[in-house]
Parts: C-alpha cells; sequence; structure tokens
C-alpha cells in the first residue's frame, strides 16, 4: 500500500472528512468542490481522500483542489480493496477527533460540515446521520426515481419524533462518529468487500457499544446516484452474499437481515434473467407496474444466487430460507407450503432448479 501523495497532516485537529473514491475523477471533483466552500468550517479539519485501485486521474483531481484548500487535503491511494477497506485507511490515517465519511458522490449542502460539528461538539458519543436527498431528475430512468422515492420514504422516517434507531441508519453516504469509538469497535469489516452490509454491521457494533444515534436533517447532502440499471439490477447479487456473511457474524440478527430485502425465491436461470435484463432496460425509460415487477425478479434471481455463492452448505441455506419465510409469515410458524419450499431449496441447493 503507498503512502499518502502529499504530506498527511500530523496535528490533532476537530474534524477529519474520509471520502473513498474509485475511477470517478469529475464525480470527485463535484463532490470536493462542493465541501470545500465550507472554508470556515475546515479551519480546524482534513480532507483524506481514499482512491481505491489507485487512479492517477482522481490523484490529479486532489492535487489540483489541494492548492487552494482551506485545510490540508491529501490522497491516499491503496489497491483495489473495496470501500470498507478503503474508508479503514482512511480513518486510520485521520488526525481529526471526528470522522465524517462521505461518499465521493454527495454534494454537500451548505449546512452539512457545521450541523456535523455542531452535534458532537462536547460529546464522544454520538452518531449523526445526515441526509441524502436525491435530486429530481428530467426525464428521470424508472430505476433512478424508485431509488429516489425510497430514500425519501427513509429520511422521512430518520426524521419522525417516534424513529428509534437501529444500525439500519447507518449510512455510510454521509454520517460521522468519534474517530476513537470507529477504533474501538474495530472498523469495518474486512471481509465485506463487495457491495453492501459493511456499514450496517459496523452500525450493530457501534450500537451496541452504547453509541447514541442522532439524525441531523440540516447536514443534507445532495446524492447524485449515477449507477446505471444492469449495475442497479446485478448489485443484488453481492448483496445476498454480504448477507449471509451478516447473519453468519451476528446470527441473532439472521430474522432480522432477512427482512432486509425480502427477495421472493427465486431461482437464477440465465436464459430467463437475461431475456428479463432487456426487457427492464428497453422499458426504464418510463417504468410502470410491469417494469417494477421484471426489475423485481430479475434482482431476486441475482440476489439468492449470491445467497449461494456464500452458504457453507445445505445446513445454512435452510437457516436463511427459514429465516425468511418465518419473516413473511402472518403468523410466525412455517406452514405446509413452507416447509415444502424449505424441504425443495436444500434438497436442491447445488443445483438451479428451485421451484
Amino acid at each position: 500500500m503507498s503512502g499518502p501523495v502529499a504530506g498527511a497532516p500530523r496535528a490533532a485537529r476537530e474534524l477529519s472528512v474520509v471520502v473513498p473514491t474509485c475511477g470517478r475523477p469529475a464525480v470527485l471533483r463535484a463532490t470536493l468542490v462542493a465541501l470545500l466552500r465550507h472554508r470556515a468550517e475546515l479551519r480546524d479539519a482534513e480532507v483524506v481522500v481514499v482512491v481505491d485501485g489507485g487512479d492517477e486521474p482522481s490523484v490529479s483531481v486532489v492535487r489540483e483542489l489541494a492548492a487552494g484548500a482551506p485545510c490540508p487535503l491529501v490522497a491516499v491511494t491503496q489497491p483495489r480493496s473495496g470501500q470498507g477497506i478503503a474508508r479503514n485507511e482512511g480513518i486510520r490515517r485521520a488526525a481529526g477527533r471526528v470522522v465524517l465519511m462521505l461518499d465521493d458522490d454527495i454534494v454537500a449542502g451548505p449546512t452539512l460540515v457545521a450541523e456535523h460539528l455542531r452535534q458532537h461538539a462536547g460529546r464522544s458519543d454520538l452518531v449523526v446521520t445526515g441526509a441524502l436527498p436525491m435530486p429530481e431528475l428530467h426525464d428521470e430512468p424508472a430505476h433512478y426515481r424508485l431509488i429516489r422515492t425510497w430514500w425519501d420514504e427513509v429520511h422521512r422516517e430518520l426524521a419522525s419524533p417516534a424513529h428509534v434507531p437501529t444500525f439500519r441508519d447507518f449510512v455510510t453516504g454521509n454520517v460521522s462518529v468519534p474517530r476513537a469509538a470507529l477504533l474501538e469497535a474495530g472498523l469495518f469489516d474486512p471481509m465485506f468487500t463487495g457491495y453492501g452490509r459493511e456499514d450496517y454491521e459496523l452500525g450493530y457494533r457501534l450500537l451496541r457499544a452504547g453509541l447514541r444515534f442522532v439524525h441531523a436533517p440540516a447536514a443534507a447532502g445532495l446524492h447524485h446516484y449515477t449507477k446505471n440499471v444492469l449495475d442497479w439490477l446485478r448489485q443484488a447479487r453481492p448483496q445476498g452474499r454480504a448477507d449471509v456473511l451478516f447473519a453468519r457474524k451476528h446470527p441473532e440478527l439472521l430474522g432480522e437481515v432477512m427482512t432486509l430485502s425480502p427477495y421472493p425465491l427465486i431461482p437464477y436461470l440465465p436464459p430467463a434473467v437475461e431475456l428479463g435484463e432487456r426487457l427492464v432496460v428497453q422499458l426504464n425509460d418510463r417504468g410502470g407496474p410491469t417494469w417494477k415487477k421484471l426489475a423485481a425478479t430479475v434482482q431476486a434471481a441475482y440476489y439468492w444466487q449470491g445467497i449461494r455463492d456464500a452458504v457453507q452448505d445445505a445446513d445454512e441455506l435452510e437457516r436463511v430460507v427459514r429465516a425468511l419465510l418465518l419473516g413473511r409469515s402472518r403468523t410466525g410458524r412455517l406452514g405446509f407450503r413452507g416447509r415444502l419450499k424449505v424441504a425443495r431449496v436444500r434438497a436442491t441447493w447445488r443445483r438451479t432448479a428451485w421451484a
């Protein structure tokens, strides 16, 4: 692992902003330009950009913007290792009492930094979650609209006075935590190398450690989501693998993990998935109920293939499937059909056809 491309600051600071990035220099530039406008709030801060994969264009963006930055701005390069490991590297190198984690596609609003600092002032026991609204686009694709409206619902729930914090609040696109608490908790688990759940898993450990979760709507940053529809569909496969790992690490959460993305049991049949993908892409400009059902079916096939990738044996697969079906059961028990599904999946877990 290489060192920083500019001299890392040594003096203790109040805030370190850690931004992982990978191969998106234009997106990174927009994020850093918006962040660096917070000149007064960054006087006792630093910004550490961890370039995952070490692409030179992203490093060049950091070097260029560092010249006029109101605080030290450095880039650290590492071999391609995933966001969790990149954040860990940034946290280890950070000099701030508080670490603010931002994704590289989050354009900070005018009060984002100030609100994180205000919440942490004089405290060492808070996790502060900021808002991540997605801008409404003209002629936005259906998958973008679906994600945007889902985030709107999440933010309404987080801002509700009745909201009870859970590990699901810990979304690393815009969250701040005392650095000492992150180190004591053990940082992000490096076993999570693909998409998803490394943030939830750390959030669970922080909650168990007694930290108080506070949502700060004024700490808002616009989420400029750029993932295309095929990447959005296919991310369900690493998400399935991550759910198995999450539940394996914390067996007491198995039922809750399997209700995070309650995809129906659908086998991964390559010709069917390829056809479904083509239809979803063709209909993505207009959406609608048929598009939504097709997209959910393709995602479910990928998700359960990810589950199958990760389970160690038929016993673990049975536990996962049983937890899913129990989570969807109105009675809290498996009926005959549920038991039959579990038996079929167990009997054919090495093969494709589950139904």
